[in-house]
């Protein structure tokens, strides 16, 4: 099987505010032509992943809350259980947006002002110089932070690097209403990336994003509910192993992924 569904794993710089909803979803993914699925059940806490591995049914629990992971083979009854880091724990299991106050919430050791309100790509913003010491050197970075949805649209560092974003309100993806953000970024060299993410306007989630490359990651028929606490538990008669399940390895794998963090502070 190729690597699980890792869809919206991410790590943010900075902890985020966490609302209490719930949801079930059918998370696929598109990499290189070839398309995957599986069945996620998301909490704040905790999140299940079922998917079918070499046609055997397989689960996947993140506990982020007790630190552990834990993989179900549902054919055989048996069961498979790894601590997580603190590190690991941390991860958030989907990309919920963050909202900017103030660039310098992300970095302890900037300096920030507040420079003005400006209009670019069509956004109201508020037009921020930062301030980092690298290497015993100030580094200044302007930023342009979207008045309403605190997002970053326009970055210019003193390397000559420049980030771009463009918000469309309004849309709708497989029936949720939705904002979509363009981001575009050109190094110093010249080189350039781009992400375009949807973010769900009830769950400040992203249920869609695509990259430069044609791949693609989307959450579909998402259905907010109550989560049964006991999918997130080892159910009775399961014994357990200490081979690996199936792919347990590439399953356990980090994610290359474009994270909005990322692409804003580069």
């Amino acid at each position: 099987m190729k690597s699980v569904f890792y869809l919206f794993v991410f790590i943010f710089l900075v902890p985020l505010n966490v609302i209490a909803v719930s949801f079930s979803a059918d998370a696929v993914q598109l990499r290189k032509g070839e398309f995957s699925h599986a069945r996620i059940y998301w909490t704040d806490e905790r999140v299940r992943f079922e998917y079918l591995d070499k046609g055997v049914a397989v689960a996947q629990i993140y506990d982020t809350l007790n630190k552990k992971i834990i993989w179900l083979d549902t054919e055989n009854k048996v069961f498979l259980e790894r601590k997580l880091s603190d590190d690991q724990a941390k991860q958030k299991m989907v990309n919920k947006s963050a909202f900017i106050k103030n660039p310098c919430d992300l970095f302890a050791d900037a300096q920030c002002t507040r420079l003005k309100e400006a209009v670019v790509n069509g956004r109201t913003t508020i037009k921020w110089l930062m301030t980092l010491d690298i290497e015993g050197s100030d580094t200044h970075i302007f930023q342009w932070v979207d008045k309403k949805y605190g997002v970053v649209i326009k970055q210019e560092n003193s390397d000559g690097s420049v980030l771009n974003a463009t918000i469309e309100d309004e849309l709708e993806v497989n029936g949720r209403k939705t904002r979509k953000v363009d981001m575009y970024a050109v190094s110093k060299i010249g080189t350039s990336m781009q992400n375009v993410q949807w973010y769900d306007s009830e769950l400040d989630i992203v249920i869609r994003q695509v990259f430069a490359d044609g791949a693609m990651d989307e959450l579909r028929n998402i259905k907010v509910e109550s989560i049964a606490s006991s999918l997130f538990e080892i159910p009775e008669g399961y014994s357990e192993v200490e081979t690996p399940i199936q792919n347990k390895s590439k399953m356990a794998s980090q994610p290359e992924a474009l994270t909005l963090s990322e692409t804003q502070n580069n």
